[in-house]
């Protein structure tokens, strides 16, 4: 799975339990772990990390701080380490535009892409009410709307826990959707919101199913083990002076990430 691949809806997975319901936290600072299980052409390959993320209204910076093949010889951790190079990989998502954003520390260089746009939320009662007036009709509109390129989507509470020392409410999601002029998009997460934290994800476990065996496919898993609520600075998701912009991923990490 290539860095995009595994940026990209990691990303946009902490936005997903922003369904309306509640008034979304203005801004955090957290660090934890992520284990990526990935499935390229038919061969699993594991990679784990250490990371810290940042948010920001519709900002969110993700740096992978450090990255090894779980369970492999000194030699494979060393390999693993020289793909992201001295002082780890940043990576910046702004929901508002779908831009993504990738920047070295050893390279100065980044890489400024976009990403699918996900389908809008449905929103929520007290917006819907206040659009239309509490006209039911029009509130059905606006699910359809957003719905319109998903095929079919389930939302299941699961229960309540604690976890990683904040009580949590538990959700279970599927998805499938098929972009114009993309091959169709399926999606299994799991989610475990912070009560305390306005439902911010303090755990998640993100598979996105391949459309056919030899597709690149895979799951992910963020532990957020250290969570505050913070107003970060709008630099911290700047690409730092003196960098130089290049076409590719692989020009910004210097190496090539498997699958990439």
């Amino acid at each position: 799975m290539s860095l995009r691949a595994f940026a990209a809806p990691l990303l946009c997975a902490l936005a997903l339990p922003l369904l309306g319901a509640a008034p979304s936290i203005p801004g955090l600072r957290a660090s934890g772990t992520v284990l990526i299980q990935a499935n390229l052409q038919g061969q699993p390959i594991n990679v784990g990390g250490n990371v810290a993320l940042y948010h920001k209204g519709t900002l969110y910076r993700l740096d992978l701080l450090s990255l090894g093949f779980p369970g492999a010889s000194g030699d494979l951790g060393a390999l693993a380490s020289s793909l992201i190079g001295p002082g780890g990989v940043t990576i910046v998502y702004d929901g508002a535009t779908s831009s993504l954003t990738v920047w070295s520390t050893g390279a100065h260089a980044y890489y400024v892409g976009s990403t699918p746009r996900a389908p809008a939320p449905p929103p929520s009662p007290a917006t819907v009410a206040a659009a239309s007036g509490g006209d039911p009709l029009s509130a059905l509109a606006g699910v359809a709307v957003a719905l319109h390129d998903v095929q079919s989507a389930t939302i299941a509470l699961t229960g309540h826990s604690v976890v990683n020392g904040h009580p949590t409410t538990d959700l279970d999601v599927r998805m499938r959707r098929q972009l114009p002029g993309r091959t169709p998009e399926s999606y299994h997460a799991q989610l475990a919101l912070a009560d305390d934290l306005s439902g911010f994800p303090v755990q998640l476990t993100l598979e996105s199913i391949p459309a056919t065996p030899t597709a690149v496919g895979g799951s992910m898993k963020l532990d957020l083990t250290s969570v505050r609520a913070d107003t970060p600075d709008d630099a911290m998701f700047r690409v730092p002076a003196g960098y130089t912009r290049v076409n590719t991923l692989t020009s910004v990490l210097g190496h090539g990430l498997p699958g990439q």
